[in-house]
Formats: structure tokens, C-alpha cells, sequence
């Protein structure tokens, strides 16, 4: 797809959303919560992370 024609679609998509503003609103709703989902997910993994290297630590000083 040429910028031309995705450009278009943008502006359609755009248009027929402002005339129902409750999809416009879950669609807002939506990106929100995907991105509260993946920052909590990322999070998450940190503290996995941070919580394995310990338990890693603790077990190689046990068994030296």
C-alpha cells in the first residue's frame, strides 16, 4: 500500500469513529488496558528475574 491510500484509510477509519464516539471510546479503552497489560507483564518479568538469580545465588552457596 502506497502512504497515499493508507493515509486515506486513516482518515476514514478516523471519520466513521468520531461518528460513534462509544466504539471510539472502547477502542481508546482498549489500547489503555494493552498497555497497562504489558507494563504489568514487563514488570512481572523483572521480578521473576530478580527473584531466580537469588534463588540461583542461594543454591550454588549451599552447595559449595
Amino acid at each position: 500500500m502506497t502512504s497515499e491510500q493508507v493515509s486515506k484509510v486513516a482518515t476514514a477509519t478516523v471519520q466513521a469513529l468520531a461518528g460513534t464516539p462509544a466504539v471510539l471510546a472502547l477502542v481508546i479503552f482498549n489500547l489503555l488496558f494493552f498497555g497497562v497489560v504489558v507494563y504489568v507483564q514487563y514488570t512481572n518479568g523483572e521480578r521473576w528475574e530478580k527473584l531466580f538469580e537469588l534463588m540461583l545465588k542461594q543454591c550454588i552457596e549451599v552447595s559449595k
